[in-house]
């Protein structure tokens, strides 16, 4: 078996692909410009199209059979078993295959603007929801729980390679613990801005809501409890499903420009952005006005310098 397999691809060339390393890993390597997102088979960004040589099994994972038929396979998670010879996903292509999977999400739930329209008006404050959840205490034993499922889950996992379970539940704690009471408790991006570089389709979000609903039903919450949390996530659908990765954007959908720093005191305990240490309730942070993220005292001067940088 050689060392190193070769993909030809009929824009890009030839990409020399060395052991344990998949076809996007080879392109990133050499500088070629590919369409990427969770480099873990999720969101199809990087989906190609072999010309007749064999993909493995592993490159078709979650495919449909009319788009295993078509040669599609997933760059990301492939990793060759001979010489391939590849294209981009072409027009015809993905019109049969669009043909065999249904309307798009465009063709669906886009209006002129381009942008997708919320059909789920936002929930108001449950406060009494709040309460009934030990006032938070429940709350936090939920999301430990969901979060350790997340990063466990071949799906989901890929788009949280650069954070902690702890860390995304102590952020989604902070962000319903503000939904739900109205305090001004939450420090970060909204969802749009959060998700922005993440394509997500509607299944996947639905893989997730599966995940949460599941644990929310492990944990004892009745039927309508779990429908109120809920409400608390649905709205926020069109905002992060997509089919291509959008751009930071303030309320008026316009790109945000915005930087520098405030000073917040936190009403609740929360984790430094940047070293992941503990903060407690009713210290002083740097908060970061664009990016949503806040930092310790130790990493302020950090954080000071590489926005002046």
């Amino acid at each position: 078996m050689p060392d190193i397999y070769q993909v030809h691809h009929t824009q890009l060339g030839t990409i020399r692909v060395r052991p344990l390393e998949t076809v996007l890993e080879a392109s990133l390597r050499l500088g070629l410009n590919v369409p990427f997102s969770c480099r873990g088979g999720s969101c199809h960004t990087c989906m190609m199209q072999s010309t007749g040589s064999p993909v493995p099994a592993r490159a078709q994972r979650g495919l449909t059979q009319v788009q295993k038929d078509l040669g599609l396979f997933l760059p990301c998670v492939c990793y060759p078993e001979a010489d391939m010879r590849v294209a981009p996903k072409g027009s015809a292509t993905q019109a049969s295959a669009t043909l065999a999977a249904g309307p798009s999400l465009k063709q669906l739930d886009t209006q002129a603007t381009g942008h997708r329209r919320s059909e789920v008006p936002s929930p108001p404050q449950d406060p009494s929801l709040w309460a009934e959840l030990g006032h938070g205490k429940q709350v936090r034993q939920v999301l430990d729980a969901f979060y350790a499922k997340v990063f466990a889950d071949e799906r989901l996992a890929p788009y949280f390679h650069n954070t902690t379970p702890d860390h995304v539940a102590g952020k989604q704690y902070a962000f319903l613990y503000e939904s739900m009471t109205g305090d001004d408790v939450y420090f970060g991006d909204n969802p749009l801005n959060a998700h922005h570089w993440m394509v997500i389709s509607d299944a996947l979000f639905d893989h997730r809501q599966h995940l949460m609903i599941e644990t929310l039903e492990q944990h004892g919450l009745s039927d309508d409890q779990i429908r109120r949390w809920t409400a608390f996530e649905e709205p926020y659908r069109p905002d992060i499903v997509k089919e291509q990765a959008g751009h930071r954007q303030n309320q008026g959908r316009v790109e945000m420009r915005q930087e520098g720093f405030a000073e917040e005191v936190l009403a609740v305990g929360s984790m430094c952005d940047h070293c992941g240490a503990e903060i407690e309730a009713g210290v002083t942070v740097l908060y970061h006005q664009r990016l949503g993220t806040i930092s310790c005292a130790a990493c302020r001067p950090q954080a000071l310098h590489a926005e002046q940088g």
